[in-house]
């Protein structure tokens, strides 16, 4: 090993402990249709700057949701690792029902499991609250007698929601809201790395290089969720295509690598690139093929 090489190694392993971790997000669709049209335009905008989206919908949102706008984004359905592989929750068309279940504590479906995992492991959540506001238009055009004490319990299962942690927008404002949640997210990692001592010149120098984007993975099929724990949900990997495309030209595949890659996509590195072991586990883990290209 030479110089040039030892100095790449250890900068890689310094942009995966400094980085910010990447900007994955798990889009769940319930059964809110006001509002749903005006969401979609802010999803694509997250897509467009970088953020990783997969999407997973409750029965009701399949029956009620039109799926051909859903499939038009054309964003992964993914049907498990829902909590592990994600850092933030999107519900763009969060229901009363949700709402209420998630503010009580209950979580006996798939919908209200999710904001429970994410709200406990204190990740981000960012959900619409077009479709439960007593104070926004499209719910007081459908329902303009509403009892003042009906819209009071509105109010106060969203206040809820809130104090979890939970950021509310309206439709429209569903991509501001989530980005400028990750960028707090990361800004506050940035403190904290300052706080100890590491400077900021060194933080800006570790912006993690792009990785080569896997091939896109096919639309799932029906979620297999019926109120259990997300997080013990498994299925049989998908088989994978051949390695594709030029290898990837980083020195050092580390863990914080293979952690923005699909699971079941390939990764082509060099033969002089070095594989750390906790990446190897992550890839296994993850049904990532990891091949030699020469």
């Amino acid at each position: 090993m030479n110089p040039d090489q030892l100095r790449a190694i250890i900068r890689q392993t310094l942009v995966e402990l400094l980085a910010p971790a990447p900007r994955r997000a798990l889009v769940v669709f319930t059964g809110g249709l006001l509002g749903f049209d005006e969401c979609l335009g802010g999803l694509r905008a997250l897509a467009d700057e970088g953020v990783a989206l997969d999407v997973v919908q409750t029965p009701s949102a399949r029956r009620i949701l039109d799926q051909h706008k859903i499939g038009a984004l054309g964003l992964p359905q993914v049907d498990d690792h829902l909590v592990a592989n994600h850092q933030m929750l999107i519900a763009p068309t969060l229901t009363a029902n949700v709402a209420a279940k998630v503010s009580h504590g209950i979580a006996d479906c798939l919908a209200s499991n999710l904001f429970s995992e994410f709200i406990m492991s204190n990740r981000l959540v960012v959900a619409s609250s077009t479709a439960v506001s007593p104070d926004e238009a499209p719910k007081r055009s459908i329902y303009p007698e509403m009892p003042s004490g009906y819209a009071e319990l509105l109010r106060a299962n969203l206040t809820a929601l809130t104090s979890f942690g939970v950021r509310l927008a309206r439709s429209q404002a569903l991509a501001r809201t989530a980005l400028a949640a990750f960028d707090r997210r990361d800004a506050a990692h940035k403190d904290a790395l300052i706080a100890q001592g590491i400077p900021a010149q060194a933080l800006a120098a570790c912006a993690a290089p792009a990785i080569p984007a896997p091939a896109p993975r096919p639309h799932g099929g029906g979620v297999s969720h019926r109120g259990a724990r997300v997080t013990d949900t498994r299925r049989e990997p998908a088989p994978r295509g051949p390695v594709t495309g030029a290898p990837s030209t980083l020195k050092l595949i580390s863990q914080g690598v293979v952690q923005k890659l699909d699971p079941g996509s390939c990764l082509a590195i060099r033969p002089d690139t070095k594989v750390t072991a906790a990446a190897r586990d992550m890839a296994a883990s993850r049904n990532i093929q990891i091949t030699v290209v020469v």
